[in-house]
């Protein structure tokens, strides 16, 4: 049961501290804006140095395997653009559906469909061609045969400094609400998380998870492309492989964000029209094909998958960043620009 108390607190920690990854990587593009971004590399910091220790330990394993570098680019880009389309990444369509939005309750169904459908052998079959090209390094260490350590090193000290350039910088104070609880309530339920507090919160449950799954026989860290097929057979054929350690993981998000909403009286059902609903779906939906295709969604790869050097995690990375960019340059700026012209 280790994966549903990690997987409360990581939903919990997710809808109290805003964390939407999809949006912080939007912002870089449209508005300069790096918080998000230095917050993920926080979380890819701490969970490396901390996992490479665990390792040594003989406390974790690391996946094996080849590196499907084609999958990973088309993954990559497929699941970038369908995180544009839906506004959220994959797990933050899950805290957002718990808090009420029906655009993110659609994402999710278009998602976990998505995610089902690509597993199956017609879905492979289509795929097969994107699938088939490989390397039979699947990470930096292997590819040099070299220690993680330097490699570590070097995160942590580009992490560091770029964390120190940002909290240098001149900050402008942001009006704040009276405040209507008191104490440890305030803090959970009404105060302003800063990002990199709830990237550190968010580093130590991805660490911790390593260890947690392995017990049950799982070599990996926080994932929730699997289990979300997973929950398509289990509620259309009643096949009960979801009720594994990723599938209780995956119960906790949806139950800490639940419980941080309502706690926080953020839990109302709110629709944005059609139009919306059925770019989510779609949106949502393309995530799922992308996640398939890549190894693992925005958590899998770009949180997980980095941390132990995987050229797998480190690609998904920008093709994400691509595809999302792409969304955001034809849905915002383009329009923007074109409405500026017509004023003009």
């Amino acid at each position: 049961m280790t994966g549903l108390f990690l997987g409360f607190l990581l939903g919990f920690i997710m809808q109290r501290g805003r964390f939407c990854m999809a949006g912080g990587l939007r912002d870089l593009y449209l508005f300069r804006d790096g918080r998000m971004t230095l917050a993920i590399l926080i979380i890819i910091t701490l969970q490396s140095i901390g996992l490479f220790a665990f390792v040594a330990l003989g406390w974790a394993k690391l996946p094996g395997g080849d590196f499907r570098w084609l999958a990973t680019l088309v993954g990559g880009v497929t699941f970038g653009i369908g995180m544009g389309l839906a506004g959220s990444c994959s797990t933050g369509a899950y805290y957002r559906a718990a808090e009420g939005l029906a655009g993110s309750m659609i994402a999710v169904v278009g998602f976990v469909v998505a995610s089902w459908y690509i597993r199956q052998p017609g879905g492979k079959q289509l795929f097969a061609p994107i699938n088939g090209p490989a390397l039979p390094d699947a990470s930096l260490m292997q590819t040099f045969g070299m220690s993680p350590w330097p490699a570590v090193v070097l995160l942590t000290v580009l992490t560091g400094w770029l964390v120190w350039r940002h909290l240098k910088r001149k900050s402008f104070p942001v009006p704040q609400p009276k405040p209507r609880k008191q104490g440890l309530a305030h803090w959970l339920f009404e105060a302003r998380w800063h990002p990199f507090v709830s990237a550190v919160l968010i580093g130590v449950i991805a660490l911790l998870a390593w260890p947690s799954s392995l017990e049950s026989g799982r070599v990996g860290g926080l994932g929730i492309s699997g289990p979300s097929a997973q929950l398509f057979s289990l509620i259309t054929e009643g096949k009960t492989g979801f009720f594994g350690w990723a599938g209780y993981l995956l119960i906790g998000i949806f139950a800490g964000a639940l419980v941080a909403a309502w706690g926080s009286q953020e839990l109302r059902l709110r629709s944005p029209g059609l139009p919306t609903m059925v770019k989510s779906l779609f949106g949502g939906g393309l995530m799922g094909i992308g996640s398939g295709l890549a190894g693992g969604c925005m958590l899998g790869n770009t949180i997980v998958n980095t941390a132990w050097f995987s050229w797998q995690g480190w690609l998904f990375i920008p093709c994400i960043l691509l595809g999302s960019w792409l969304v955001s340059y034809f849905t915002i700026i383009l329009p923007n620009q074109s409405n500026k012209t017509k004023e003009a």
